[in-house]
Order: C-alpha cells, then structure tokens, then sequence
C-alpha cells in the first residue's frame, strides 16, 4: 500500500491547528408548500436519511436531505416521489470515497430515473424535468449539490448568502445522460437559519436575513407564506445543537423538538418513509421523522456473511470512483475536515489487497477471510488514530507543563494565559511547516531540476542520432520542453545552450526563420493598428479605433506626425465615415498626396504631410455599394507631359464582398473618376466572406476569412472568361511536420504581395505572430517569418506590411515592430 505523507501532514497540521471540536448540530425542517391557494402539510420530493448500519466508508457519520421538484406534463404520486428519494439514498449511501461524488452518484441514479421515463414517454409528448437539491450533513459541514436552477439561502448573524448558479447548475435533470450541477459547502452554527426552494419569492431572502433573535420557526414559516404570492414549495432549516441528526417539524410547533437518538439498524427503521408523513396522523412523533435506505447497502468495512438482497440499487454504485472535493466549490469558512476521513480517501487511491487462495475455499470460508481482513485493517487504522490523539495530548500536556518553569519563579503554580497558548499552538506547526518548506526549496528543487535536465539531455541525444524528419523534430521539442522547464526553476549555462541548440535545430526542421524585430515606438500608441502601408520615407498606420491614418516619419525614427490629419468627418456636404483601408500613392499624382484612404460609402481620401484632406468620390457601380472591404492599386507608368511627370495606366481594385463583387477604376492622371468595370464576368465566385485583396497584372488573389485562397487570371479578350480556382492547394515543402496540416492550425487575416524578382505572398498568421511566405505560383511553402521568443506581447497582431527596401513590418496594438533583414 502507498501512503501519501503529504497528504497525511496536512491532516496532522490541520488537527493540530484545531482550537476545539464544532458543536454537534441538527438541521430542522419545516415544509413550505402552497398548491392552489391552499397550504399543504408536507412537501412531496422532501426527504431526510440517516446512514445505515452498513454505510460506505466516509458515509457512516453523515445525513443526507433530499428536496426534489418534478415539473412537467407527467403526474407524479408520493409513492414515485419517495421511491426517488429513497434511490438517490441509496446510492448515496452505497458511494464510496469523497462526499462530492457520493452525492453526484445520488444525482446520477435521479437523473437516470427521469430519462428512462422521458423516453418512454417521448411518442406521447410527454415529459418532466428534475430539480434536485441534496445536504449532506458531517458534523457542522453542510455540503450541497444543486441540479436545475434551483435556491439555497443561508442566513447567519443577520447577513442573508443566496447559493445560486444556474450556469454550471444547468437546467435539471431527465434531459440528457450527463448531469450539470452546483457544489457549495457552508459552516453551521445553532441559530443559522437555511431555505430551499426551486423558485425563490422575491421576499424570502430580505425576510430570512432581517429576523432579529430566533423566531420560533411556525412563526417564521407563517411570515414566509404571508408574504409570498401564488403557490410556492420550498423548505425552511433551523439550526440547534444537537446530534447529527435532520428531521422535521410539525407545524404549529413553536420549538424544536429534543433530539431523538440516531435510528439503529432494525426491521422497523427499514420500512420508515423516505417523505414525512401528515402532521394530522397521531401514531407518529411530530419531530424528526427520519427515512431510512435499506441496510443491506454494501459497506466498505468487514461485516459476517449476509443473505442476498433483493434490492440491487445499492450494488450498482458500490464502484463509485473516489473525488477529492473540488477547489473552485465556494465555501462560507474553510473546511476543517476529521483526519480520519482524509486519511481513508488516501488509502483509496490504491486499495490494498490481501493473497487469499481461491482455488479449493469455498465461497463462505473466502467471504470469512476477506472479512477478518478487513477487521483488522479496520482495528489497525483506528488505534493509529487513538494513539496519535493521545500522543498531541499528551505532548501538549507537557508544553503547557514546562512552560512556566521557563519563567523566574517558575517553581510557583503559573498557568499561561490563554492568548498565549494559541499563540503557541499556532507557532509550533508554522515552524515546522517552514522547515518543510526549506527542505525542499533546497532539496526537493534541485532534484526537479536534475530530473528535468536529464530528460532534456536524452531526448538531445535521440535527435541527434534520429534520421526521420519527423522523429526527429518530435525529439527536438521534447528537449526544447524540459529545458524550458528546467530553466523555469534554475537558469544555468547548460538549460540556456541546450533550450536556444533545441530551438535552432527545430526552426531548421520547420523551415522558421528568426528576424530581429525592434519597436518602431518608445511607447504603444493610443490606437489599434488594423492596416499598414508604407513608403521610402512614411509609415502609414491605420487606428480602427478612430477610423482614421496616422503617420511615422521613417528618417526620423519613427517620429510621429502630430499634425497630420486623414480621417473622418465632413467634407463639404460629404460626410467620410471610418476609414477601412489604405494604399501608398506614386509620389507623381494630380493631387501630389502621398496616401489614399477609403471608408465603407466609397469616399476616397487623399492626404499629405502638411495639406488638407481632399475628398474625391468613386463612381457608383450598377449595384451600388453593400460594403468597401479592401482596395489594391496595381500597374501604371510614369510619362512626361511637357515639364509634368504624370502617372497613366494605374488600376485601382476595389473589393465589395457582401455584394460579390470587385470593381475596377482606370485612373486619369492619379484620379479615379471613369465608371468601373467588372473583374468577374459571368462566373462570379462565393467570395461574400473575402477580406483582403492584391494583384498582379491579370493575377487577383483573394484571402477568405476562413483562411482559403482564391486565385483568379481575368481575361480582357472577348469570348474567354475569367477563370477562377477556389481555393487554390497550399503544399507544405517540409517533410519534418509529418501529417500535421501547417495551414489548417494558422490564422490569416491579411495578405500582400511582394515585388519581383521572386514575387511571393505573405500572410499574417494573427494567433501565431507569425508571417507565411508561400509562392504566388506554385503556392509551395517557402518559409515562416517568426520572432524570437518573448518580442511581441502575448497578443494576436493586426497588421502587417513590406518595404520596396525589404523592410517587414508588423503591428500588435499600439505598437509597430520592424525587421529589416527579410531574405
């Protein structure tokens, strides 16, 4: 058997810190139910157990309430409500492990229930749907489980908290095979007072938290229904001292009843009912009407051999996989749990079995083995518990002996205040928690450390000595991982050169090529850079946040052009939206503006370093514009007219996308004013999703949003249509990546092209931060643009951009990163 001594020390320290035990407390239900006007004595679906004489282990000191709710077309009795409820006992008590999954198994037998009879009744349009609410009571430790949207309310020392979640809740249970639910937990002390209820009355909960004193509960329970309109159900909890125990009140009762003795193991107690019965019936006592679940549910310790059961409720969760209780279920107080129940769900993880001879025993000797082993086991574990109390009592005993004699005059009967022996109590265990901690930030780290590096160095070598690519660059990301690790914990010479050796021969398996991005800012803009284009001189940014263009004079390190101004607003009597793209204009145009902007309408704006804005309007096409999406300017010369040089011949291509449609301008003398030609003829491609265009000549391609590429050569002759591939097949050329599909993992949101001689396109992976250069004609992949790790801030980028001079540019925020060694 392997025992986890973390485990165990926290337990011990736990104990140890523990200033008393809790006060034993009773859970006292009175039912709240109003069905058509007319108030009812009992609630159906309402239901306290107590644990059988053969409980699970980590059920035997606990007691579990039932409330539940059916809603629907489908009529329910008592008798289908208190068989639920004595199902979701029975497999409660038959869990073994955490307390978080006896009470899922509970849950899971209802909702199993629920959805054999929904789809038994399907044909018919028949259905119902659970709302369940289940408290298991340990000690002062409520913990619930909620399925459907249902309410607690738990009200202490004036302060009303509401436990509701219906997202993680769900809608309830019947409706599929998995379950949603709620775990809360929350600390009782007598007088805390707790609602239950599937809907809860707007004034339930102002009510509950402004009680002043302890009402008596028939008085709270009339306040409640007074003030409460329409039917309601629901149930109301006082906390008292007491045992352990959850019953209910009659009503009309002004106190609590006295707490009766738990319900031993008897023929009588297995036939109580799971619901309470009618105050009205006089043959049973007005408090604490306890269920029972059967007591031939199986049990973890070793009991004699008993005669087959006819009920198999139980065997089917007797192999409940133990859960430790989430982190993330909210408490009221921290939880201080009985280090035997801990200790138990330690052994859990890996049972201990004992050798027994099979073959020739009959059944009852085997059964009789197994039982005298578990007794044992059993005996052993509970005088290791005895003996450690003793020996705290007796070791705490002894300190607060010694202590005074410590003291000048200690010969004389001096006793410690009691400030000062919780101070030392809590001292001692800080102390040793810390050395712990010492031990093994010395030890423990180093050791780590060690394994880590070692592992790093073996998967090293297993590349080294690899021939497959794919092996190989398998091997190579195992090391660069445990170096990564290992440095995490300790920096050394030897992590630092074997995660940058690892990194190197991956990127040369990959085909990634590291650039030295620097900022082109001292610090981020105030802007989200969307698009970029750039000149010999200027970058041009545009902020999408303002729908405007910003400038960067290159010469001048990037200073910014505070008085530049290109952007929204009115223009005459045109008024110019947010801008959705730019475009570098040849420095030789009629209005000598060095870039263009476009908003959605069409609207052209032409700007300048020190020039007003100047608006000019594009044409409208036969279909009007939907929405400009994207604009590329391709072509042109430059000719000499008279002392003029003048630019002729350009294009500009404008891509409409939710109206299918890119629209070409020729210009006339820098300006787009002649009415537009169609790129597509006819065959018009699904190009409503496109977001980005560039062209070359009679080439156009086109960047979807889902990361296709299509490739259209438009046809100016006559007869011979434009001819289209969509998308076109990207090949990957590195055989390293093996059958991982490079493309389908990346994100491309936009695309340019490159200038001759090796005309190439490059696309921004925005998630990766990453540039894909792939051949315009072959569409082969011929490398990955990456920086270092670290350069950029754990953001998706927005923009990116390229120099006639070589320059890459990538935007990520307000930032603006350039690399000027691009191959």
């Amino acid at each position: 058997m392997r025992i986890n001594f973390t485990s165990i020390m926290i337990v011990v320290f736990r104990k140890f810190l523990l200033c008393g035990d809790a006060v034993p407390i009773d859970l006292n239900i009175l039912s709240l139910h109003r069905l058509n006007g007319q108030e009812q004595s009992r609630l159906p679906g309402l239901a306290s157990f107590a644990p059988p004489s053969r409980a699970a282990r980590g059920r035997e000191r606990e007691t579990l309430l039932v409330a539940l709710t059916l809603n629907g077309n489908i009529a329910f009795s008592d008798e289908e409500y208190a068989a639920l409820t004595r199902d979701a006992a029975a497999a409660y008590y038959a869990a073994h492990g955490a307390l978080t999954g006896a009470l899922r198994a509970a849950a899971e037998k209802v909702n199993r229930a629920l959805l054999e009879r929904n789809l038994a009744s399907s044909g018919r349009g028949q259905y119902v749907v659970g709302l369940l609410t289940l408290a298991a009571l340990r000690d002062s430790q409520l913990t619930i489980l909620q399925c459907g949207p249902t309410h607690v309310v738990a009200a202490h020392a004036g302060e009303a908290r509401r436990l509701h979640d219906p997202a993680l809740a769900g809608k309830g249970l019947g409706l599929s095979q998995n379950i949603s639910r709620f775990f809360s937990q929350i600390s009782l002390q007598p007088g805390d007072r707790l609602l239950l209820c599937p809907a809860l009355p707007p004034a339930w909960e102002t009510a509950l938290a402004l009680d002043r004193g302890l009402p008596a509960p028939d008085a709270v329970r009339k306040r409640l229904m007074a003030i409460a309109d329409g039917d309601v159900s629901g149930a109301f909890i006082l906390v008292t001292e007491g045992t352990g125990s959850v019953g209910f009140i009659a009503a009309g009762t002004t106190t609590p009843p006295a707490t009766p003795r738990p319900v031993e193991a008897s023929s009588a107690a297995d036939s109580a009912p799971a619901t309470p019965p009618p105050a009205s019936e006089s043959t049973l006592p007005p408090a604490h009407i306890v269920g029972r679940v059967p007591d031939d549910a199986p049990s973890a310790y070793a009991i004699p051999p008993q005669p087959p059961a006819d009920d198999p409720i139980a065997e089917q969760f007797a192999a409940a996989p133990a859960r430790t209780f989430p982190p993330s279920i909210p408490r009221a107080r921290p939880p201080e749990p009985e280090p035997a129940a801990e200790i138990e769900e330690v052994e859990e993880e890996e049972p201990e079995f004992e050798a027994v001879d099979v073959s020739t025993a009959p059944p009852e000797e085997r059964a009789a083995r197994r039982a005298e082993a578990q007794r044992r086991a059993a005996r052993v574990a509970v005088g290791g518990l005895q003996t450690w109390r003793r020996v705290r009592q007796q070791v705490w005993e002894r300190i607060r002996k010694f202590l005074p004699h410590l003291l000048p005059g200690g010969e004389s009967d001096i006793s410690l205040p009691i400030p000062a022996m919780t101070f030392i109590s809590i001292l001692v265990p800080l102390l040793v928690v810390t050395i712990a901690v010492m031990v093994y930030a010395r030890f423990g780290v180093s050791a780590q450390h060690n394994a880590l590096l070692t592992q790093a160095r073996v998967l090293r070598q297993q590349a080294m000595q690899e021939t497959d690519l794919a092996r190989k660059r398998e091997s190579w990301d195992g090391a660069l991982e445990y170096a990564t690790r290992a440095e995490d914990i300790d920096k050394t010479s030897e992590t630092q050169s074997l995660r940058q050796e690892a990194q190197t021969q991956l990127d040369a398996l990959l085909g990634v090529t590291r650039l030295r991005f620097a900022p082109a800012f001292s610090a981020p803009l105030n802007a989200q850079i969307s698009r970029m284009a750039v000149s010999d001189s200027d970058l041009y940014m545009l902020d999408a946040t303002d729908g405007k263009i910003l400038r960067a004079a290159i010469d001048r390190a990037y200073a910014l052009d505070e008085k530049f101004i290109c952007g929204a607003g009115i223009y005459g009597s045109v008024t110019v939206g947010s801008l959705v793209d730019l475009l570098v204009l040849p420095k030789a145009n009629m209005l000598n503006s060095s870039v263009l902007g476009v908003d959605a309408a069409g609207n052209l704006l032409y700007c300048a370093p020190g020039q007003t804005p100047r608006l000019m309007t594009l044409p409208l096409p036969p279909t009007y514009w939907k929405h400009v999406t994207a604009i590329w300017l391709d072509g042109g010369n430059l000719s000499l007219d008279g002392a003029d040089v003048k630019l002729k011949g350009a294009r500009l291509y404008v891509l409409d996308a939710p109206a299918r449609a890119i629209w070409v301008y020729t210009d006339t003398e820098g300006v787009f004013m002649n009415q537009p030609l169609t790129f597509f003829g006819d065959q018009i491609p699904e190009i409503q999703d496109a977001i980005d265009v560039v062209v070359s000549g009679d080439d156009l391609y086109l960047l979807h949003a889902d990361g296709r590429i299509t490739y259209c050569k438009h046809s100016w002759i006559d007869g011979i249509p434009t001819r289209c591939q969509s998308p076109v097949k990207l090949e990957n050329t590195f055989p390293a990546y093996g059958n991982e599909d490079v493309f389908a993992k990346a994100h491309f949101t936009q695309m340019i092209l490159t200038g001759q001689p090796d005309t190439s396109l490059l696309l921004l992976d925005a998630d990766g931060q990453t540039v894909y250069r792939i051949g315009a004609r072959d569409y082969k992949l011929q490398g990955i643009f990456a920086a270092p790790p670290s350069v950029f801030p754990a953001e998706r980028l927005g923009a990116l951009t390229f120099s006639p001079s070589r320059v890459l540019y990538l935007a990520s925020g307000g930032q603006v990163y350039f690399a000027s060694e691009t191959p």
